[in-house]
C-alpha cells in the first residue's frame, strides 16, 4: 500500500509556476512541419533534450527524418519487470489565417486561468505536464522499481514517423504500459479508433465541355462510388452497431478531385478524378475484410459503369472505348486499440485519478488515432490516453488549455508512475 507521506511527498515536487513556464516556453517555439516556411520540430526537440540534461535525467536525440528529431528521456530506479512510457509530440498544426486569431498562436498568453496558443491544448501542456511529472518522481527520491521512458516525438499530426522510428531503432521493446498524453479533458481513454485512409483513381478520357461523347467523363463513377461507400457504412453501422466509447464506424468521402491534377476549367471534362476517403472503425470491425469489400468494390463499379456507357451508347448510335479505369489503394492502415480494464497500467491511472480527485474516474475512447496506435499495433504495449484540454479544441483558432487541469494532469500522470513502478506492484 502507498502511504498518504510517499503520495504527499511525490506531489509537492509538482511546481505549478515551472509547469505552467514550461508549457509556455514550448507553445512559443514554432513547430509547425512546414517545409516552405522554414519550421519543423528541431528546434523545440533541442530545447526538450537541453531541459532534460539539466534535470540530470539520461537523454538522446535521433533524428526520425531531416529537422525532425524525437527525444528519448529515460529515468531508472531499482531493477524491476516494469517499464513505464510516457509519449507527447513536438509538433503541431498550422494555426491557419493568423488574423482569425484573438490571441497569438505562439505567444502562450494567459487571460483569466487559460493559456491561450497553438499546442497549449494538443499537446504541448500534457508533453510539460509528462516531463514535470517525470522531474518530481526524480526528484522526490521515493524508492521505485523498473524505469520510465519519456517518448518526445515528432511527426504525430502527419504520417507518425516520430513513433515509427522510436519503434525500429528497439526504444519500445521493453515497454509494459504507455500513457499517451493527449487532451482528454481527464477522461481514461482506454481504446481509440482505427483509422483507415482509401484513395480511389478513375481514369476516363479528357474531352471539350461541348463534345462530351469525345471522351469518357469520370464523373459518374465518383457518383456511384460515393452512393455505395454510403451504403457500406449503413450495412457496417448495422452489422457492428454503435461501440460503447467510441460510437459509430463511419466510411467519410472527404477530397473529390476533378480533374486529379491541375487547373479544371468549366468548358474541359477531366480524364481523371480522385476520391479519397476517410474510414474510422471500432474494435468489433476487421480491417483485412475493409480492405477485401473496398477491392470488391472497385470491381463492381467499374464493370456497372462500363456497362451504363455502353447501353447509352447505343441509343446515342456512337462508337467510343468505354474501358473506363478504376483503381484503388490504402494509403493508411492504423487498427483500433483496446487495453482491458483489468492491465496494470489502466488500474494504475484509475488509482491516480480517484486518488487525486477523490471522484469515480470516467472512461471514455479516442475519436481518431495517436501514436499510441502504432505502440499498441506494433508493439503488443497496453495503453492508456489521458491528459488535459477540451477534447474539441484542438486544431482551433484561439486553442486553450485551462491550467488547472493542466496542474492537475501532471499530479495524476506522477501517481500514475507511483503506482505503477512501486516495488509492491512490480516485483
Amino acid at each position: 500500500m502507498i502511504s498518504d507521506e510517499i503520495i504527499t511527498k511525490v506531489l509537492n515536487e509538482i511546481d505549478a509556476d515551472e509547469l505552467i513556464n514550461l508549457t509556455a516556453d514550448l507553445v512559443r517555439i514554432n513547430s509547425v512541419w512546414d517545409p516552405a516556411a522554414g519550421t519543423n520540430e528541431q528546434e523545440i526537440a533541442e530545447y526538450v533534450f537541453k531541459w532534460a540534461q539539466q534535470q540530470g535525467f539520461e537523454a538522446q536525440m535521433d533524428q526520425a527524418a531531416p529537422g525532425r528529431p524525437n527525444v528519448i528521456l529515460t529515468s531508472s530506479f531499482e531493477p524491476g519487470k516494469r517499464t513505464l512510457m510516457f509519449e507527447g509530440h513536438t509538433d503541431v498544426v498550422t494555426p491557419g489565417d493568423l488574423s482569425a486569431w484573438n490571441y497569438d498562436p505562439f505567444g502562450a498568453q494567459i487571460a483569466g486561468r487559460r493559456m491561450y496558443g497553438r499546442g497549449t491544448n494538443d499537446t504541448k501542456g500534457n508533453l510539460a505536464a509528462m516531463l514535470s511529472a517525470m522531474a518530481a518522481l526524480k526528484k522526490s527520491g521515493i524508492r521505485l522499481s523498473g524505469k520510465i521512458i519519456g517518448g518526445v516525438l515528432c511527426d504525430e499530426e502527419d504520417q507518425m514517423l516520430g513513433v515509427r522510428d522510436f519503434i525500429q531503432r528497439g526504444h519500445a521493446d521493453t515497454i509494459t504500459g504507455a500513457i499517451i498524453c493527449e487532451p482528454e479533458d481527464g477522461f481514461i481513454c482506454i481504446t481509440q479508433k482505427g483509422a483507415l485512409r482509401a484513395r480511389f483513381t478513375i481514369t476516363g478520357k479528357m474531352s471539350h465541355g461541348a463534345m462530351p461523347l469525345a471522351g469518357l467523363n469520370p464523373a459518374p463513377a465518383v457518383a456511384l462510388l460515393i452512393q455505395r461507400l454510403h451504403k457500406l457504412e449503413q450495412a457496417t453501422v448495422k452489422a457492428s452497431g454503435r461501440d460503447e466509447f467510441l460510437g459509430w464506424p463511419s466510411f467519410t468521402p472527404t477530397v473529390i478531385q476533378a480533374p486529379a491534377s491541375g487547373a479544371p476549367q468549366l468548358n474541359v471534362m477531366p480524364g481523371e478524378a480522385q476520391l479519397l476517403v476517410d474510414i474510422r472503425t471500432i474494435p468489433k470491425q476487421s480491417h483485412p475484410e475493409i480492405t477485401r469489400q473496398l477491392k470488391d468494390l472497385t470491381g463492381k463499379i467499374q464493370k456497372q459503369v462500363r456497362r451504363d456507357y455502353e447501353a447509352y451508347d447505343k441509343i446515342l448510335t456512337v462508337q467510343r472505348n468505354s474501358d473506363l479505369n478504376l483503381a484503388q489503394e490504402i494509403l493508411t492502415d492504423r487498427p483500433c486499440t483496446l487495453t482491458d480494464r483489468s492491465d496494470p497500467i489502466v488500474q494504475a491511472a484509475h488509482w491516480a485519478t480517484l486518488q487525486l480527485t477523490g471522484k469515480e474516474p470516467e472512461y471514455a475512447g479516442v475519436p481518431g488515432a495517436t501514436d499510441g496506435t502504432f505502440l499498441r499495433s506494433l508493439k503488443n504495449i497496453p495503453i492508456v490516453t489521458l491528459g488535459a484540454g477540451d477534447r474539441f479544441v484542438p486544431h482551433q483558432v484561439d486553442e486553450w488549455v485551462d491550467l488547472d487541469q493542466l496542474i492537475e494532469t501532471a499530479k495524476i500522470y506522477a501517481l500514475t508512475a507511483l503506482h505503477y513502478l512501486y516495488p509492491e506492484n512490480n516485483t
